[in-house]
């Protein structure tokens, strides 16, 4: 009896996870190049294709702050695309205060959090999945 009142118990608590399992990817971006760039939204693409319901958020820090800067980004049009779609870009004071970029030179996308390393930290303390993103 005890037995199958555990394997009731272990069926239930399984199925309930599953259909609790929410996916939060918080990606860390600190890549400048073109390829780079091109490739972090490719893999936000990709993690939107086969998980729709997936809440991301690209933190971009050091060089990769550039993905975000008007002057700078190579790819524009699709931070715009995935922001509109509910992708989150969170560009580092750290960097910025570092760089002497303003808000202003930022896309309108763009979020602005104190520190890349804390907000990596947060996320992961909070059960997000970390992602290296680039190449």
């Amino acid at each position: 009896m005890k037995l199958y009142l555990l394997t009731i118990l272990l069926v239930f608590g399984t199925l309930e996870i599953f259909a609790q399992k929410s996916h939060r990817v918080v990606i860390q971006f600190s890549d400048s190049d073109s390829l780079s760039q091109a490739s972090v939204v490719g893999q936000v693409k990709n993690i939107k294709t086969d998980l729709p319901d997936a809440t991301i958020e690209v933190v971009c820090h050091g060089p990769g702050l550039d993905l975000l800067i008007k002057k700078n980004s190579k790819v524009p049009a699709l931070v715009q695309e995935w922001n509109s779609k509910g992708v989150v870009f969170a560009a580092c004071n750290n960097t910025m205060r570092r760089r002497g970029v303003k808000k202003e030179d930022l896309s309108a996308q763009a979020t602005v959090v104190p520190s890349a390393m804390v907000e990596l930290i947060l996320k992961q303390e909070e059960g997000w999945s970390y992602v290296k993103g680039g190449h």
